[in-house]
């Protein structure tokens, strides 16, 4: 079945960001550009905004009306570490927090190349403990994240088994990278159907990330995929979209949880652009995948 025409609108969004995005290495110009992915997505109503400190880095509470005060997402947005923000993806994961029944917590994480990792990961394990020392069971927090924010739904978990915390009750992941050495035959395959990636640009993200550093891309905490044991993952949810150039990192992750005994879940949706669930409240598609995401969640955190 084709994308919707409302889908479509996405591409048309993703072609104007890509004209728009600098030739060179302007990261300041990358995030003025990548923040207009927010039109994508319509208000969700009956959710209200609170802005805070979370751990030293600015953050927003997304409180969907009767959602449960027991329970709480953790929102990663994606950008390939170098731009997007709580504000670009402000709509899509309080859509998200509604579906989920709970309120979420989007955190404002360091951004490179200012701040190459281990910094974007340190602040969002540190918005989980903040989490868990509010007094929320792990087992009642979802981790959810999209892109580079997807590879942080799995990179937390494991730096909580490493470090010594509970893992959370669920990860969500939509359109993950999870193997920032770009090696997945679709990122050669889906070369012409991704209307806002290239290899070559993904590649530059990744060397922001890891200061250049090609051997420290294939740590566990920067590509998931590269993990010796996921076997004490939480529960998984991975919407993957069928143009996207990432798709075979979400199979190959899927794959890896699957045979290590974890229960995960992988949607692969026909056709459609990287995070295609930007298009929430105004595509059919957009807003089944967060349905499906939302009811799946609701089950493993009790929410």
């Amino acid at each position: 079945m084709s994308p919707s025409k409302e889908s479509g609108a996405l591409r048309a969004l993703f072609q104007i960001i890509s004209a728009q995005f600098p030739q060179g290495d302007n990261p300041a110009l990358e995030r003025v550009v990548y923040e207009q992915v927010h039109q994508a997505a319509s208000e969700a109503p009956g959710v209200s905004y609170k802005s805070t400190i979370v751990a030293g880095r600015p953050a927003i509470w997304i409180r969907p009306e009767g959602a449960s005060p027991k329970h709480a997402l953790l929102y990663m947005h994606g950008g390939g570490y170098s731009f997007g923000s709580t504000q670009s993806h402000r709509k899509m994961s309080a859509h998200l927090a509604k579906a989920c029944n709970t309120p979420a917590l989007s955190i404002d994480y360091r951004l490179t190349p200012e701040h190459p990792f281990p910094a974007p990961l340190d602040d969002c394990v540190n918005a989980y403990k903040h989490l868990l020392d509010q007094g929320i069971p792990a087992q009642n927090i979802a981790i959810a994240g999209d892109s580079c924010g997807g590879c942080l739904s799995a990179a937390v978990p494991l730096a909580a088994i490493q470090r010594g915390l509970p893992v959370p009750g669920a990860a969500i992941s939509m359109s993950p990278l999870y193997d920032q050495t770009a090696s997945g035959p679709t990122f050669d395959s889906n070369e012409a159907n991704d209307v806002l990636n290239t290899k070559f640009f993904v590649n530059k993200l990744a060397d922001r990330y890891t200061k250049d550093d090609k051997e420290l891309r294939k740590n566990p905490l920067v590509s998931p995929l590269f993990a010796p044991d996921v076997s004490g993952f939480p529960p998984t949810w991975i919407s993957a979209a069928g143009y996207d150039m990432l798709l075979s990192d979400a199979q190959a992750f899927a794959e890896k949880l699957e045979k290590a005994g974890v229960e995960v879940v992988l949607k692969v949706h026909d056709q459609q652009q990287h995070v295609f669930e930007f298009m929430a409240g105004k595509a059919p598609e957009a807003d089944m995948s967060i349905r499906d995401i939302g009811a799946w969640t609701r089950k493993k955190i009790g929410s």
